[in-house]
C-alpha cells in the first residue's frame, strides 16, 4: 500500500478534500427521513457537481465519474432507504481513498449498488506481527505512522497508551491484554477508528488491501479452539490459506 499521495502538500490537499466530502455526506445522512428525503436528494444532486469538480482537481478520476453519474441515477431512487445507500456509498468510497491513497476502477466498483445489494461489507486487512485481522472500512478514520505514543499516568487493562490526533488524546488498544501474541516491532502504524462517536486506535505492523466480504464468507470462531478467544472476535475468514479474524468494534469499544 502506498505510504502517501506523493509530496506532503499534495497529500494534505487531497486528505482535506476527502475529509470534507465525508463530513458533508454525514450531514446529509443525518437529515434524511421519510418526509425530507426527496428535497435532500435534489440538494445532493446539485452538490455532487461541486464534489465532482473537486474530485477531478485532486486527480480522483474514478470518483469523479462516480459523482458525475449520481445526478442521472438520483431520479430513479424510489425511497429514503435507497437514497441512504447512495449517500453511504459516497462516504465509504471517500473513506476507502483515505486508506488506499490511489483511485482505481476496482475501488469504484466496490461501491456500486450491485455490491450493496449483495450485502457485501468492505474490510481493511491489517497485521499485528504474524496475526491477521480485519476491520470495517466504514470505521476507519485514518492510518498514520507519524504519531508519538504516550503512556497513561496509571496503567489501564486493555490500553497501551494514547496518541495525539486532531487535538484529541486517542486511546490505543493493547492487543496483548486481549490474548494476542507479543510483537517486537520497530515500525508500527496507528489505525484511527471511530464507532458511534468514540475514537480509538489500533497499533498494527502492516496494513494490507481492502476486501469485500459477504456474511457467507465468515466462520464462527467459537467452533475453532485454536483461534484467539477474545470478546471482540466472533468471526474469521480464510485468505490465502491463512485465518483472518474479524474485529467486532462495538464490543471492543464496550
Amino acid at each position: 500500500m502506498s505510504d502517501f499521495f506523493g509530496d506532503d502538500f499534495t497529500a494534505e490537499l487531497k486528505s482535506y478534500f476527502l475529509d470534507s466530502l465525508i463530513k458533508e455526506t454525514e450531514k446529509f445522512i443525518d437529515l434524511v427521513d421519510e418526509s425530507l428525503w426527496k428535497r435532500i436528494r435534489n440538494e445532493v444532486a446539485e452538490q455532487t457537481k461541486s464534489w465532482a469538480v473537486d474530485a477531478k482537481t485532486n486527480e480522483f478520476l474514478y470518483l469523479t465519474e462516480w459523482l458525475e453519474g449520481f445526478e442521472a441515477r438520483a431520479s430513479g431512487i424510489q425511497d429514503s432507504a435507497e437514497f441512504l445507500k447512495f449517500l453511504r456509498a459516497i462516504k465509504a468510497y471517500a473513506e476507502a481513498l483515505l486508506v488506499e491513497k490511489t483511485d482505481s476502477a476496482e475501488l469504484a466498483a466496490k461501491f456500486s449498488l450491485v455490491a450493496e445489494s449483495r450485502h457485501e461489507t468492505l474490510f481493511l486487512h491489517c497485521k499485528w506481527g504474524a496475526q491477521d485481522f480485519a476491520i470495517p472500512i466504514l470505521n476507519v478514520v485514518e492510518i498514520s505512522s507519524q504519531l508519538p505514543l504516550y503512556s497513561l499516568p496509571e496503567k489501564k487493562p486493555g490500553l497501551l497508551g494514547v496518541v495525539p490526533f486532531r487535538g484529541e488524546a486517542v486511546p490505543v488498544v493493547n492487543f496483548h491484554d486481549h490474548g494476542f501474541m507479543t510483537v517486537e516491532a520497530k515500525n508500527t502504524y496507528y489505525v484511527i477508528c471511530e464507532h458511534e462517536g468514540v475514537r480509538f486506535s489500533l497499533q498494527v505492523t502492516e496494513t494490507d488491501d481492502l476486501m469485500s466480504l459477504r456474511d457467507s464468507d465468515l466462520q464462527n470462531i467459537e467452533n475453532h479452539s485454536s483461534m484467539i478467544q477474545a470478546s471482540f472476535v466472533k468471526h474469521f475468514f480464510i485468505k490465502d490459506s491463512k485465518s483472518v479474524m474479524v474485529l467486532d468494534l462495538e464490543k471492543l469499544v464496550a
